[in-house]
């Protein structure tokens, strides 16, 4: 069952939202305590599907390219 919220977005189940996902709800249980979103309704638990999406893509960590020696190239035209 989907909940529609006034903000557009909707409140879907928490299973479903796992099954979006492909992780397990134990996954998901880790993501709450790191602040994913959800809400408890009637002792079922809903997640904000795009607020949530977002979340997660908000998490995504980019490495800092590895700085490498310079090419011998590089060197000789500097010196």
């Amino acid at each position: 069952m989907r909940i529609p919220l006034p903000n557009g977005d909707e409140l879907i189940p928490d299973i479903e939202f796992a099954e979006k996902l492909s992780v397990t709800r134990r996954t998901l249980g880790n993501l709450d305590r790191e602040g994913c979103p959800f809400v408890m309704i009637g002792g079922c638990k809903y997640r904000p599907l795009t607020e949530g999406l977002n979340w997660i893509a908000s998490r995504i960590q980019r490495r800092n390219p590895r700085r490498g020696r310079p090419r011998k190239a590089e060197a000789q035209a500097e010196a």
